[in-house]
Formats: C-alpha cells, sequence, structure tokens
C-alpha cells in the first residue's frame, strides 16, 4: 500500500464523516466548515511534500500556477477577485458543485451550470481560463454546450461514464485540500499575499515539494521587491451556479 494512497483514503474517510456529521447536525449541505478537519489538513501541508498530499485526483498547484503566472505577465498585483485568495473562493465553488451532485443527482437544476450567472461571472471567470474551467468542470461529467449558450451541461450516460458517486466524494475532497493550501500560503505571505510574483513564486516552490518553510525562505531569497499588501476581497456570499435571477439581489447584499 503506498503512503499516497493511504493519505488518499484517510482524508476522504474523514471529509466523508464530517460532511455527514454537518447535515446531521445543522441540516447543511454546503462545502465542508470543519474547523478540525482544516487543522488537521494544514498540518499535513505544513511539512510534507504538497504534491504527495493533493493525491486525490486534482492537481490543484498546477492550476494555481497557470492562474498566478497570467497575473503576473500583467500588472504584477493581483486584481481583487483574483490571486490565491481568488483561486480559493473558486474551488470552493467547485467543490460545492461536486457536492451537489453527489448529494443530489437527480435534481434538474444541477444538470446544467451557466456561465453566465453571478456566481460564475463573479468567482470562476476572474482566475480561470476557459481550458481550466473545461477541465475541472469536466472533472464533474460537465461539458461545454454551445457557444451562444454560454453553459455546462452534464453528459449522458450515451456520451461516456459519469463519475460515480465515489468519484465526486473524493474531488469534493480534492476541491477542500485546495482550498487549504490557498489560505496556507495566503497566510504565510503575509504582507506580500495579493502579489502575484510571491504568491507565484511559492506555488512554484511547493510544485517543487518544498516544505512551506522552505518555500517561503527561497522565495524571500529570489524577490527583493517588498510592495504593500492588496486589500483583501471580502466575497463570501452564497449564490448559485445554475440561475442567474438571484445575482443581483446577493450582490446588493455583498456590498453593503
Amino acid at each position: 500500500m503506498s503512503l499516497s494512497w493511504q493519505i488518499a483514503t484517510d482524508l476522504v474517510t474523514a471529509y466523508n464523516h464530517s460532511l455527514e456529521q454537518q447535515i446531521v447536525g445543522r441540516g447543511s449541505s454546503l462545502v465542508c466548515q470543519d474547523e478540525e478537519l482544516w487543522k488537521d489538513v494544514e498540518e499535513l501541508l505544513l511539512d510534507g511534500d504538497a504534491q504527495e498530499t493533493h493525491c486525490l485526483g486534482l492537481d490543484p498547484l498546477r492550476v494555481m500556477e497557470e492562474s498566478l503566472k497570467a497575473a503576473a505577465a500583467g500588472a504584477g498585483r493581483v486584481k481583487a477577485r483574483g490571486g490565491l485568495q481568488g483561486l480559493a473562493k473558486a474551488f470552493e465553488v467547485v467543490e460545492q458543485a461536486a457536492l451537489n451532485l453527489y448529494l443530489g443527482p437527480w435534481r434538474e437544476e444541477y444538470k446544467v451550470v451557466k456561465m453566465y450567472s453571478g456566481m460564475f461571472t463573479h468567482y470562476i471567470k476572474p482566475v480561470l481560463s476557459m481550458p481550466q474551467i473545461e477541465k475541472l468542470f469536466g472533472l464533474l461529467g460537465y461539458q461545454p454546450g454551445s457557444s451562444r449558450q454560454e453553459q455546462l451541461r452534464l453528459q449522458s450516460s450515451r456520451a461516456g461514464p459519469s463519475p460515480s458517486p465515489g468519484d465526486l466524494l473524493r474531488l469534493s475532497c480534492a476541491f477542500f485540500l485546495a482550498r487549504c493550501e490557498c489560505h496556507l500560503l495566503l497566510t504565510a505571505l503575509g504582507k506580500h499575499a495579493g502579489e502575484a510574483q510571491w504568491e507565484l513564486s511559492v506555488v512554484r516552490e511547493r510544485q517543487r515539494g518544498s516544505s512551506l518553510q522552505v518555500a517561503l525562505e527561497n522565495t524571500k531569497k529570489a524577490l527583493e521587491v517588498h510592495k504593500p499588501p492588496m486589500k483583501p476581497f471580502d466575497g463570501d456570499v452564497e449564490e448559485d451556479l445554475y440561475t442567474d435571477d438571484q445575482f443581483k439581489a446577493s450582490m446588493s447584499v455583498a456590498i453593503k
């Protein structure tokens, strides 16, 4: 039995248990909010090889690098909804989409994701390219509809095998781990959080297998520019991937 296989099994088991407790205790089917599990995952990510921990069928560090590379090629400072903070929210959105399919695969509204919905335009498009969007949602069984419709549709069983419930649970956990990684790096970067070059550098160090401390030290050695951090974006608004009629009302609450 490989170490990665054991880590994967333990993580998914713990995530599933936390999810069950959350649903039974609070009736909530939102993304995992278990603080104890969050701390356990952070400990795994803190000192270990991140690539070994991210072993659930998703390579979030690659996704993060591609997004941050595009940001760094621009102004050097990420936009309010971009960077690691924006990526954390994007991973949360896709985690919720995976959980929706896992918990309610029969629900018609989950069969189509509207790329013009408030959720999508606010949290997904600012940080993920279209190829990344298609790949991540493709893991859940979604495929692009016609270009004019701007929709992602669940593929029918005739089009190929769909993700099993076990696959969807594992991917939900993988996106949870990706969120943890983003927040861990943001905390470690401190005043440099929000600066694209710093975020990109520390992510690349993590891809090389560096512990968080080593990744941060190597990033500090490589970058000598010290700029004030960007004001973080506060976007904790519960929204909807599948419709767009509530977005205006949701945003009015978010900006108060």
